[in-house]
C-alpha cells in the first residue's frame, strides 16, 4: 500500500473518531439545532408546552407558547380558548377580552367564546356591551340558563326589576335546580295582597 493511501485511511479514521467524540463540524451542529427547533416548533408541541406551563402555574409562559402555536398555524378555536383561560386565571381580564374579541371578528358564530366575552365585559364593568353579547347568546341558545341568569343580575344591578324578574324566571324555567336557582327564587317579584 502506498503512503498516500495510508494517509487517506488515517485522515478518515481521525475524522470518524472525532465525530464519535462529538467533534463534528459546526455546520452539522447548527443543522441539528435547526432540525430540533423545527421539530419542537410544531403547533402541537408548542401547545403541549403551553399546557405544561399552565399546569405549573406559569400563565405568562403558557400564554407565550399558545401564541407561538397560533403563529405556527395551530387550531385557532382551541388555542384562543386556552389563551383566554390563562389570562383569566392570571386576573388579566382586559387581555383575555382582547384575545376573545379578536377571535370573534373572524368567528362571530362561536357562541361559547361570545358568552365568555360577555362575562369578561361584566368583569371589566362594561354592562351595556355585556348585555348586547348576552342577548346574542340567548338568541342562539335560548335553553342556556346561565345566560338568562347573567342578564337577570345585570338588570337587577341597574335597578330594572321587571326585566330582572323576567330573566330570573327564564333561568328557573330552564334550570329549576341549577346552581343559581336559590338566588333566582329569592329575587323574584312577589305579589302583595
Amino acid at each position: 500500500m502506498s503512503i498516500r493511501r495510508w494517509v487517506e485511511i488515517g485522515i478518515v479514521s481521525v475524522a470518524c473518531t472525532a465525530g464519535a467524540f462529538g467533534c463534528s463540524a459546526p455546520t452539522s451542529r447548527v443543522e441539528r439545532g435547526i432540525e430540533t427547533m423545527q421539530r419542537e416548533s410544531t403547533p402541537g408541541k408548542l401547545g403541549a408546552h403551553g399546557d405544561a406551563a399552565a399546569a405549573l402555574g406559569d400563565m405568562t409562559r403558557a400564554e407565550q407558547y399558545y401564541m407561538a402555536a397560533l403563529q405556527a398555524g395551530g387550531d385557532k378555536a382551541r388555542l384562543v380558548r386556552r389563551l383566554v383561560a390563562v389570562c383569566v386565571v392570571d386576573g388579566r381580564y382586559p387581555v383575555a377580552l382582547e384575545y376573545a374579541e379578536h377571535y370573534l371578528q373572524d368567528h362571530p358564530g362561536d357562541i361559547d367564546v361570545r358568552y365568555v366575552t360577555a362575562t369578561l365585559r361584566l368583569a371589566t364593568g362594561d354592562d351595556k356591551r355585556a348585555m348586547d353579547e348576552l342577548a346574542l347568546v340567548a338568541k342562539a341558545r335560548p335553553q342556556f340558563g346561565d345566560v338568562h341568569y347573567a342578564l337577570a343580575m345585570i338588570h337587577r344591578r341597574r335597578g330594572d326589576v321587571m326585566a330582572a324578574d323576567s330573566s330570573f324566571r327564564a333561568y328557573l324555567t330552564i334550570a329549576p335546580e341549577g346552581a343559581h336557582a336559590e338566588v333566582a327564587r329569592e329575587n323574584l317579584m312577589r305579589t302583595v295582597p
